[in-house]
């Protein structure tokens, strides 16, 4: 399962004493990508020193190790005198979020880090162009200007500013059968709105030819085994298949090229990952193949945060769009463009 590692120092222990009793509760909280019980403490508290109160009161659900805590998790936060009780869009905080971060609101369009058959690292790509063309044909009047943050859980943090609009790409989540999902999963079903198809693609697992895995048919296959996930897509393919931690090592990299480097290097049993881009970034005389059984078709969206009206109005227009540049033919035209010759 998807952690959120912190550092939790011992010299803080000392203030638990000052936790407030577990029926004097001011709020409650579910942990976003890339939370801390530091960072929560700091919001509510106004001092990460004061994270053993989040841990006393919350122990129960954390466990007995005080070190991590998972994403989705509905953590107590006990009342404090003094205590600030933020809005929710302050919470999607970076573990290391400078100023400098949390204040870029410019961008108006998100997409995430790394170079896909998809979209490019200039921002360039077929995804951008469907998007863009979508958006005019919706009636938007402004310019497509992405901007690519390092990680998830930049993206995040800046899809809730309120001058940005529109991140891409996700793959759909299965929002009405929360067993499906994976942690990251849940929290968009909970705080982002979908667009409309943009395009389809086919996920899949990869692993060396020479290797058991590529007649794997069920979770116990994959026990003691590690897996990569790009940060393109999420664990969700994982999930539906049986296959979690701790009986598997799940590994979040940045990016296709550092999973399939590491597959190739034996870092790794297997990659999840989609067709397209293992038949653009795997060398064709690769010794790596696929794993049969667990190909499945997925599409790529946009989505607005829930709570941004300006956001919610874009993807209105897109998938307004959308279906005119099916009607008219134009998102054909942009697909042939970028097909392969």
């Amino acid at each position: 399962m998807l952690k959120a590692v912190i550092f939790y120092s011992l010299s803080a222990l000392v203030l638990t004493a000052s936790a407030a009793k577990a029926s004097d509760f001011c709020d409650t909280y579910s942990v976003a990508p890339g939370d801390t019980l530091r960072l929560i403490s700091e919001r509510y508290y106004g001092s990460r020193e004061l994270s053993p109160i989040l841990f006393e009161a919350n122990a129960a659900i954390i466990g007995e190790n005080p070190n991590s805590i998972e994403i989705g998790m509905e953590l107590s936060i006990p009342c404090r005198n003094n205590m600030h009780i933020p809005q929710p869009t302050a919470f999607l905080a970076l573990v290391d979020a400078t100023p400098e971060a949390s204040q870029n609101i410019e961008p108006r369009f998100l997409a995430k880090a790394g170079e896909t058959p998809f979209i490019n690292q200039d921002s360039a790509g077929i995804l951008p162009d469907i998007l863009g063309a979508a958006l005019r044909a919706g009636g938007y009047e402004g310019t497509l200007e992405i901007a690519r943050p390092s990680g998830i859980s930049d993206v995040l943090q800046v899809s809730t500013e309120p001058n940005a609009l529109l991140s891409f790409p996700w793959t759909m989540p299965n929002c009405g059968d929360a067993a499906s999902l994976s942690p990251q999963s849940v929290y968009m079903c909970n705080n982002y709105t979908f667009s409309a198809p943009l395009y389809e693609i086919t996920l899949g697992m990869f692993t060396p030819a020479d290797s058991p895995l590529v007649a794997a048919e069920n979770p116990s296959a994959f026990s003691g085994k590690s897996i990569c996930v790009p940060q393109f897509h999420t664990a969700d393919l994982l999930v539906q298949n049986g296959i979690s931690e701790p009986s598997t090592t799940i590994v979040l990299s940045p990016d296709f090229r550092s999973c399939f480097a590491g597959l190739e290097a034996g870092i790794y049993d297997a990659v999840l990952a989609d067709y397209q881009s293992f038949g653009t970034i795997v060398a064709p005389d690769s010794q790596l193949t696929d794993i049969p059984a667990f190909a499945k078709v997925a599409t790529l969206h946009a989505v607005a945060y829930s709570q941004n009206p300006a956001a919610l109005e874009a993807l209105e227009m897109a998938n307004t769009g959308l279906k005119e540049i099916l009607f008219s033919g134009e998102w054909f035209g942009i697909v042939s463009q970028h097909l392969p010759n």
